[in-house]
């Protein structure tokens, strides 16, 4: 029941956020933010998954909890501030990468915790397909 209520809460904060931090982030002026269109199919997946995954780290209610140099908009900080998380998922958890840590973490949110934070991030019922699109948000260099 009690985690039930702080998921309620954590929900309508990223409600009250998401509409501030998920606008977009500031990336100079119109002509020269738009993306580069890749030059090959093979770029296009990667490119277009790593976009997926940053418009679900907004409308999932990831910027409720965590922030992101991505999202320079979202002040809260209710769990890790997950700019460069690439850098440090690797050495979280012996015989796993920062790839497999992460979809881990997504799939089994409770599966791991960071020192310094006593929230518990909650269960969002990620597809496969969400999950793999914020993995590679997350390990991409978008800060």
């Amino acid at each position: 029941m009690l985690r039930s209520i702080a998921e309620l809460a954590a929900y309508g904060t990223f409600a009250v956020l998401l509409t501030a931090a998920s606008l977009a982030p500031q990336r100079g002026n119109a002509a020269s933010s738009a993306p580069a269109i890749p030059s090959s199919a093979a770029q296009l997946a990667p490119a277009v998954t790593t976009s997926r995954g940053a418009l679900l780290f907004a409308t999932k209610g990831c910027v409720g909890c965590h922030t992101h140099a991505y999202f320079p908009s979202a002040h809260m900080q209710v769990g890790p501030d997950l700019t460069a998380l690439a850098d440090r998922a690797g050495n979280r958890v012996a015989g796993l990468d920062a790839r497999a840590y992460i979809r881990q973490s997504l799939r089994e949110p409770g599966a791991y915790r960071v020192a310094g934070y006593s929230a518990v991030m909650p269960d969002l019922r990620l597809t496969d397909a969400e999950i793999e699109s914020l993995t590679a948000f997350l390990l991409s260099s978008a800060r």
